[in-house]
């Protein structure tokens, strides 16, 4: 089945490490549908004081692409990618880029959204006492994969599971994606303090989810550790296994546990800190 990825674009083309870990992520380029997502800036232009007219033009428009979008398509293009699979998109930037993109994101049912370095920086905003940060608690049901600095040599998906339904969605997700897509096998990662319940359940619910995916069993590894810093065991992990992503899940709503604020704090640091490795998060 293809997958289809909506890729944030910025205006400097070039430096948009999504483009590049999507190109050195997928061995079969034929299987993937990308869209190249621009918000424009939002300008004195875009916010009129009379009401607009009674039969406004769409804001986001199929094609409309500014320059760099072309040029990154180009480049898409050049690397590979069928050029029935490439699309470009622009939207003015009326509720903000973050917002814009979520809503994208919604209508158009793509299977992640992918940012890069700038994309990063937007996610930012998300994690601070603002109505952005309420936006990703709240309302964001669409993976994110997040490219910060992402080393194209780099192989294989690591899942960080705990009893959560978003960690079991995580395992749903990578097992789609990565159907069909031989370069990468998958790690089922479970950390636990001393003298938590056995994995094991939890490891065999994921592998079923994988297995329904078309995933091979073959491909499937699974790792326990146990530790008192998540965080800092995943990114260890992820560096010194050379990850080429790590999924996690994120709850939907403000923590209101002990183990809810830990998945909370675990995905926030991944965001901040993980180098070489795209983190991809599931809601």
């Amino acid at each position: 089945m293809e997958k289809h990825l909506l890729v944030a674009i910025g205006d400097d083309f070039t430096s948009s490490l999504s483009l590049r870990y999507v190109y050195g992520f997928f061995s079969r380029r034929d299987a993937v549908k990308l869209t190249l997502f621009y918000v424009s800036p939002k300008t004195a232009a875009h916010a009129p004081c009379h009401p607009a007219p009674a039969q406004e033009s769409p804001r986001c428009q199929p094609g409309d692409a500014l320059p760099a979008m072309e040029k990154a398509k180009s480049w898409l293009l050049d690397m590979g990618f069928p050029k029935n699979n490439v699309f470009t998109k622009t939207c003015r930037g009326d509720q903000g880029i973050v917002k814009d993109i979520i809503k994208e994101c919604e209508a158009g049912l793509y299977d992640a959204a992918v940012l890069g370095r700038r994309g990063l920086s937007w996610f930012d905003e998300m994690f601070t006492d603002s109505v952005s940060h309420k936006i990703l608690w709240e309302s964001v049901g669409f993976p994110i994969w997040v490219c910060r600095n992402p080393d194209p040599n780099r192989k294989d998906v690591l899942v960080c599971l705990d009893d959560s339904p978003q960690c079991l969605r995580v395992a749903d997700h990578v097992g789609f994606i990565l159907s069909g897509e031989p370069a990468h096998d998958i790690t089922l990662l479970n950390i636990r303090a001393n003298g938590a319940p056995d994995p094991a359940p939890l490891f065999e619910k994921a592998r079923h989810i994988l297995t329904e995916n078309g995933i091979d069993a073959a491909r499937v590894r699974k790792k326990a550790i146990v530790s008192d810093d998540p965080a800092q065991a995943i990114l260890k992990l992820a560096r010194t296994e050379n990850y080429a992503a790590v999924a996690i899940g994120r709850t939907g709503d403000k923590p209101q546990a002990f183990m809810e604020h830990i998945v909370g704090t675990t995905s926030l640091k991944l965001l901040r800190k993980l180098e070489g490795a795209a983190l991809w998060l599931c809601k």
